[in-house]
């Protein structure tokens, strides 16, 4: 048993937490209620930025690279959301630029699947149930 597993049992609680909350954020925009929206957007925010702590306390004490790695693109998403939705309040999303932003919300949410699965299979599974979950209301209004 590793050394670690407090920081890695936090990693997967706030990854799920993360698609549980992006899970309402989407359900919050479907229901037209952007104050809770912004809300739950400012929650996902402040969890995501606790990964990069994680992937500072990992890298410093030698971990696998992996356990580094797979963090900080979730990390540089909330950057870029910081940045573009609560900072400068860019109206992007529909526009050209929206397409990379997207793309590291993915990727992000991949990390933490594989983190996942590098922890435990069984939080493998459940990431990946809370992933799905989140992945469903975000496209719901799409189809």
């Amino acid at each position: 048993m590793s050394n670690y597993v407090g920081v890695d049992l936090n990693v997967v609680v706030i990854a799920n937490l993360i698609n549980v909350v992006m899970a309402l954020l989407f359900a919050a925009r479907i229901s037209g209620l952007p104050e809770i929206q912004y809300v739950l957007g400012i929650v996902a925010m402040f969890m995501g930025f606790t990964l990069g702590y994680a992937a500072f306390l990992n890298r410093r004490n030698r971990r696998n690279k992996w356990f580094t790695a797979l963090l900080l693109p979730v990390l540089l998403f909330f950057i870029v959301d910081l940045f573009l939705d609560y900072i400068f309040v860019l109206d992007f999303r529909r526009t050209i630029f929206a397409v990379p932003f997207v793309l590291l919300y993915y990727v992000g949410l991949w990390g933490l699947i594989g983190y996942s699965f590098m922890f435990s299979k069984k939080w493998g599974i459940v990431t990946l149930a809370t992933y799905f979950a989140n992945m469903t209301l975000s496209i719901l209004p799409y189809v």
